[in-house]
């Protein structure tokens, strides 16, 4: 695992995010357009995952502009996100969307209140993550379904290292880690989770056109290898999304 050191101080990091949804010129359209796929896909895996007992009650942590609450409602969820940035969340309010300011660490009265807990992108952002996935834990039922969406980078900042590039890849200071499938799943296991398991997923949209095309085939030739490989094989360099469960006992 590669991590940022040294790190922002912990007072600072919220200040970090305040224009972060507004960087290179990101609208809240454009972020709803980028995680379009992956919201449509994490949508129908979350709620076949219920068997049939009714869609639930779910948990965005870090859900930005709150497309992802926006869309579950309509499937029927009983949604809410929350995120530490005052500009989003005043912007989600004002599109009607269930959004309230703050973080994982201020949620502790809500144990096992939650069906489902998703984080998109939002790991690699905490200083502590294996605190974070404690938390997640905390905040499901028993029996609850958490989603985990997260870059995983540096195999191709190796690769374009000779030719001195992909350093900016790994975005810091924004991006404090950057997690290979093996040790998120460790310490989703510490954690407390069973049946872990990570998958390529549909790839974001990008606004411009060679990031969207570079996505589009890196995408494809990891879900392409996954499927070959019969699960076998997470082609690095993409991001992931990792599904676990809160045991029912």
């Amino acid at each position: 695992m590669v991590y940022v050191n040294p790190r922002p101080a912990p007072e600072d990091l919220l200040s970090l995010y305040a224009d972060y949804h507004a960087r290179d010129g990101e609208t809240e359209t454009s972020w709803d357009r980028l995680m379009s796929r992956i919201f449509r896909e994490s949508a129908e895996m979350l709620s076949s995952s219920r068997n049939g007992s009714g869609r639930g009650r779910l948990l965005d942590i870090g859900c930005g502009y709150g497309a992802f609450v926006a869309l579950m409602q309509k499937w029927g969820w009983d949604a809410e996100g929350v995120d530490p940035s005052p500009a989003v969340v005043a912007a989600a309010a004002r599109s009607g969307r269930r959004v309230r300011l703050g973080t994982v660490e201020g949620l502790q009265g809500k144990c096992g209140a939650y069906d489902a807990v998703t984080l998109f992108y939002v790991l690699e952002h905490l200083p502590d993550p294996i605190a974070a996935l404690r938390s997640a834990f905390d905040l499901l039922a028993p029996g609850g379904t958490l989603l985990v969406r997260v870059p995983h980078t540096t195999p191709i900042v190796r690769l374009l290292a000779p030719i001195g590039l992909g350093g900016a890849l790994y975005d810091p200071p924004f991006h404090l880690y950057d997690f290979p499938p093996t040790v998120l799943r460790e310490m989703l296991q510490r954690a407390g989770f069973v049946d872990v398991r990570t998958f390529p997923g549909k790839p974001t949209v990008p606004s411009r056109l060679g990031a969207r095309i570079a996505t589009e085939l890196f995408s494809a030739l990891a879900v392409g290898v996954h499927a070959l490989t019969r699960g076998a094989v997470l082609l690095p360099g993409v991001s992931k999304t990792t599904m676990a469960r809160k045991p029912s006992g």
